[in-house]
């Protein structure tokens, strides 16, 4: 198989990139919305039709990138998970239902376990794609605990593939950019190095 890349930014070789500008949350356009849908209730008929417009554009996008490299399946890496990027998240989904092209729906950090987004104005939004209650789309969570509260919302199965190193595959030698690392931050070569990976959630 081949793996192509639809994104705002890659690093990624560029004839395997397919870049979406506004698939960026923190694109302006899509802060612009993002900053009405919570702490409220209710939402203006204005930030409705926006939305759509939105979401109109970016199913052209997504439409073009699955055409441009002829996709046979896709991979949706927390688009369809945490809502901040709602006119995304809507675009992807009904680009799924139109064309049934195979999807797996890669889910961490669910909207339910951020106070942030328990006031909203967006329940309808969230019900259809964060996440979608779809059982044609293969739902993956990263632990358990995510998995039971997925599927006691949902109603649907979804498989539990941890984000996890493979400790039976010894570490890459150290290459020319981390020779220097220990002694750049002050650890001597004897010392216990433990690495806490941290991710910072906006």
């Amino acid at each position: 198989f081949e793996c192509f890349y639809l994104c705002a930014h890659s690093d990624r070789p560029t004839e395997k990139t397919f870049l979406i500008p506004k698939a960026d949350f923190s694109h302006p356009e899509i802060e612009e919305i993002h900053r009405f849908f919570f702490g409220s209730t209710t939402r203006n008929p204005a930030l409705s039709r926006r939305v759509d417009e939105l979401k109109l554009e970016l199913k052209e996008e997504l439409y073009h990138a699955i055409e441009h490299f002829q996709l046979d399946a896709l991979i949706a890496e927390n688009v369809l998970t945490i809502p901040m990027n709602i006119p995304l998240g809507l675009a992807l989904i009904e680009v799924l239902f139109e064309t049934a092209i195979p999807c797996i729906a890669h889910h961490h950090d669910f909207y339910w376990e951020r106070d942030r987004f328990t006031v909203n104005c967006i329940r309808d939004y969230l019900s259809a794609a964060f996440p979608p209650r779809d059982d044609a789309i293969e739902h993956v969570v990263i632990n358990s605990q995510a998995g039971k509260e997925f599927s006691r919302r949902t109603g649907l199965s979804c498989r539990v593939i941890p984000n996890v190193m493979n400790f039976e595959h010894p570490p890459d030698p150290i290459d020319d950019y981390a020779a220097d690392f220990r002694r750049a931050i002050g650890i001597a070569e004897d010392d216990f190095l433990i690495l806490q990976p941290t991710r910072i959630v906006p």
